[in-house]
């Protein structure tokens, strides 16, 4: 009982541990998403695999584009956003966020020297719950071309930083700054400002996709490969836990593979059984008086104890001590017995098992052991 409440209170330990360690890789990712998450909005990570769902999504946040969307990603993404949806676009490589903004009649020029601080545009600041007048920007290229209906938020007069526009339903939000919203951008209180006003636009609770470095759809995931698949995923972590708890709590049970055995005495093997195996180890030896000496010596000794009489006496004294004490001799048999094993001479194989079972029987009638 005590080793069985000791594996019981090890298996919670682990169990708790394993649940801890789990939140713990799962709350793991930028400083981005974390704070969207204290935000209370409901992030999904865009990644190999959880690919995009734009259907799942009020926003779509791509951030430090490494890689522009395909020719069918880009068209999607600009149905979702006449639909209704938000558009975030926080930087990245210079090709992968013009291919955005050319959609939109857009163009981005590269900077000769880097653009370390970006002011607010306009006497009437966009967000006006918390306006913040500059940030730190640390961006190698600008909006240059006008193209359509386009508001400055952070830049120049010709060149934003920071813009956004109408499209349909929806809207886009574009910055040329990937350090903005990165985790050494948001160190700075006004970057971080500038993101608080830019989410307390969305509706509440609002559903984010938010795709960092690179955006997978169906179309453009890699193959999944099984280590990604087990060790990268809640799923996969559960049926770890899972496998090493029930391998734990087997070992401590004292179980093996394979159905446990019964200890009870009518499973273990007779000794007919052993004295077969063993006269046919030795049949080439010619022992089988040796064994049949050992069986008698045996068998007297455990009628001695049975019923507390001495087992070197002769036979006949013997067998009067163990009458005289209750031992069981119906019709002979015991006696019998004794004086079978007490022959000289040589004895065969069959004769030698044959006797070894009677021994059997009697021990188990008589409850001798």
């Amino acid at each position: 009982m005590r080793i069985l409440q000791r594996s019981i209170f090890i298996l919670i330990l682990i169990t708790l541990i394993c649940s801890q360690f789990s939140c713990d890789i799962l709350e793991q990712g930028s400083v981005l998403y974390r704070i969207l998450r204290k935000l209370k909005f409901r992030v999904t990570s865009i990644s190999t695999e959880y690919p995009s769902r734009l259907k799942n999504y009020d926003v779509l946040f791509l951030q430090d584009l490494n890689k522009a969307p395909l020719e069918t990603e880009i068209k999607n993404i600009q149905d979702f956003v006449k639909d209704g949806g938000i558009l975030i676009v926080g930087g990245g490589n210079h090709q992968a966020v013009g291919r955005l903004v050319e959609t939109y009649g857009l163009k981005l020029r590269r900077l000769g020297k880097r653009m370390e601080f970006a002011h607010r545009i306009g006497t009437e600041a966009f967000f006006s719950l918390h306006p913040v007048d500059e940030i730190h920007a640390h961006s190698s290229f600008v909006i240059e071309t006008f193209a359509r209906d386009i508001a400055v938020l952070y830049g120049t007069e010709n060149n934003a930083v920071v813009a956004t526009l109408r499209d349909g339903e929806g809207r886009v939000f574009i910055t040329t700054s990937a350090y903005l919203f990165n985790d050494g951008g948001l160190r700075h209180s006004n970057n971080a400002t500038l993101l608080y006003n830019l989410m307390s636009t969305l509706p509440r609770n609002a559903r984010i996709g938010l795709a960092e470095g690179r955006y997978y759809t169906i179309d453009s995931k890699p193959a999944d490969s099984f280590t990604t698949l087990v060790f990268k995923t809640p799923g996969g972590l559960a049926a770890v836990y899972i496998c090493l708890i029930l391998f734990i709590f087997l070992t401590l049970r004292g179980r093996r593979f394979g159905k446990p055995l019964d200890m009870r005495e009518n499973n273990r093997r007779l000794s007919s059984e052993y004295v077969h195996a063993m006269t046919k180890l030795y049949q080439k030896g010619n022992t089988r008086m040796d064994i049949l000496q050992h069986i008698r010596d045996k068998f007297r000794a455990d009628l001695g104890i049975r019923w507390r009489v001495n087992p070197n006496l002769d036979t006949a004294t013997f067998l009067e001590e163990l009458t005289q004490r209750g031992a069981v001799d119906e019709e002979g048999n015991l006696t019998n017995l004794i004086r079978d094993l007490e022959r000289s001479g040589n004895i065969s194989e069959a004769q030698l098992l044959e006797i070894a079972k009677r021994v059997e029987v009697y021990r188990e009638t008589s409850a001798t052991r």
